[in-house]
């Protein structure tokens, strides 16, 4: 990166030679001076509106989208582990398979932290804790094909979660299972207590959740926990957390899915939420846009797929109002396409698209958390059986390079539904010689170039302002491979990240966005308040 900090060139103001001025005592040489220095100054800036007409009108500014950064203040601020990720519990009824002790998977899983890694899926609630590994009769959900018989996981199995989750300096969020109930109906809580007391007892530090989408346990396990009910089991499970020692331990939930649509999870959260004795620390919902059974490769890249996502945060944003609550929202299972994922979709190049607008959206929108399904398994993994990493893992990884918690307001008065663009504070470890920056980062879902400028900067530019460009794209919208600037981005041998190699441009300068293509732009110089530690 060293031709890339060139530009940042330190001056001392203390001994600009300018300063020397005011020493010229004759009143006719000083307005002598004065004037010369009117005329120049006034050339100069002449001389820059030109230029900077020039460099814009170099291209039809009729087909250009300006968007307007807001630098004052920051917009919404999420978790630093605001990116993070899951491991279905349905992975555990095979733990020999589950690569959590390979090397080469824990780098990968290091590379994305700070993050919590989420053990929860349907089988969550299948899931029991006992010293000897036993099985049921298999039982096939009739509704998605899911193994939904109950199995067991052993300490052994439990110790060997944890200690992948420390490796890879990661939080574990771990889903306790709510369908082990009494005849009467309230939650057993026998079994949860094993594994709270045993993870107390050897020294754990995670988080807690209880049950998998409750409010479709009819469709799945033919059975029915009322909203109601459930808050008095997780006021249950808080209790139980205070007593052995968890007080500081997050509880999420109610874990509902089907938000906006005709079986209204939206509604049971709401009833949840005014029940709930302030047992948990964040409102959780499950959100796909697609069925993995029947997506195609349009679907990933049309703009009303897109729109799904919004409607269904203002439907969350308006439950948690109507509760009288003042909390906030994770999205703590989520991908592209439920039931698995899409085969040959969901953990290819143009399922990014989705991914990343999801990051970005949410982050303005206020959700504290997201939490991607999957890190490993289904069609919708980030790392692949092989062990390699997928387009949304690099596009994770990137993410959290150069996109911080603190979230900055981007407007666009009539921008192209094909073009989307957010914008965050740059986080510290990626400023060059501490200098301020602000990330640009979105995507061109269109056939075309699309080009863009960013504008509400150029007031706070220094002389060394640069926009450092990392376009990502791909040789075809189904491909396993990603490409930064051209160059397809591979690990090094030792597991490292490669260089990420810039463009360096103009703050002036419009951005030429390729067809099918995601950005990411940080723009280093900027002076913005709201960005400054």
């Amino acid at each position: 990166m060293t031709m890339a900090m060139n530009y940042f060139v330190s001056n001392d103001w203390n001994k600009n030679q300018y300063q020397n001025l005011n020493n010229i005592r004759t009143h006719q040489n000083t307005t002598t001076t004065r004037t010369v220095l009117n005329v120049i100054v006034l050339g100069f800036c002449s001389a820059l509106i030109v230029f900077s007409f020039w460099n814009f009108n170099q291209y039809d500014t009729s087909k250009v989208s300006i968007f307007y950064l807001h630098t004052d203040q920051t917009f919404m601020q999420t978790s630093k582990k605001f990116l993070s990720f899951g491991l279905d519990t349905s992975l555990l009824r095979n733990m020999e398979e589950l690569p959590i002790a390979d090397e080469r998977f824990i780098n990968l899983a290091r590379h994305l932290n700070p993050a919590f890694i989420r053990i929860g899926g349907t089988s969550a609630d299948c899931l029991f804790f006992n010293q000897t590994h036993t099985t049921s009769a298999r039982i096939i959900s009739p509704i998605d094909g899911q193994d939904i018989s109950n199995f067991t996981i052993t300490n052994t199995d439990f110790e060997l979660l944890y200690k992948f989750t420390i490796q890879s300096q990661l939080r574990m969020l771990f889903d306790l299972n709510v369908l082990i109930r009494y005849p009467n109906g309230t939650w057993d809580d026998t079994n949860a207590q094993d594994i709270i007391l045993f993870a107390k007892g050897s020294k754990m530090n995670l988080d807690w959740q209880l049950g998998n989408e409750p409010n479709s346990f009819h469709h799945v396990f033919n059975r029915t926990i009322t909203a109601e009910q459930l808050a008095k089991d997780y006021y249950q499970l808080r209790n139980l957390l205070n007593k052995v020692g968890y007080q500081k331990s997050f509880l999420v939930g109610p874990e509902v899915n089907h938000i906006g649509d005709s079986n209204k999870g939206q509604s049971y959260a709401e009833v949840f939420l005014e029940k709930d004795k302030d047992s948990i620390n964040y409102v959780t919902w499950h959100q796909y846009y697609l069925n993995g059974h029947e997506a195609q490769v349009n679907d990933f890249i049309n703009p009303l797929t897109f729109y799904y996502l919004p409607m269904q945060i203002e439907s969350m944003l308006k439950t948690i109002k109507k509760s009288g609550k003042s909390i906030s929202m994770w999205l703590s299972e989520t991908s592209s396409a439920y039931g698995g994922g899409a085969p040959g979709l969901s953990d290819r190049y143009i399922a990014g698209f989705l991914w990343l607008d999801k990051l970005g959206y949410s982050a303005k929108t206020g959700v504290n958390v997201v939490i991607r399904q999957s890190l490993f398994g289904g069609n919708y993994a980030m790392i692949g059986p092989d062990l390699l990493p997928n387009p949304d893992w690099w596009i994770s990884v990137i993410y959290k390079q150069f996109v911080s918690e603190k979230v900055l307001k981007i407007t666009s008065p009539k921008s192209s539904e094909y073009i989307r663009i957010y914008a965050h504070c740059t986080p510290e470890a990626s400023l060059i010689n501490r200098v301020p920056a602000i990330t640009v980062y979105g995507m061109n879902l269109d056939k075309s170039s699309a080009k863009i400028i960013i504008q509400g900067i150029f007031h706070r530019l220094n002389k060394n302002v640069k926009i450092f460009l990392y376009s990502l794209t791909s040789d075809h919208l189904t491909s396993r491979n990603l490409r930064m600037n051209g160059e397809i981005l591979k690990l090094q041998n030792d597991g490292k990240l490669p260089p990420f190699h810039p463009i360096i441009v103009n703050p002036t300068q419009i951005i030429i966005l390729p067809p099918f293509s995601m950005v990411f732009m940080v723009i280093h110089g900027v002076h913005a308040p709201t960005c400054i530690s």
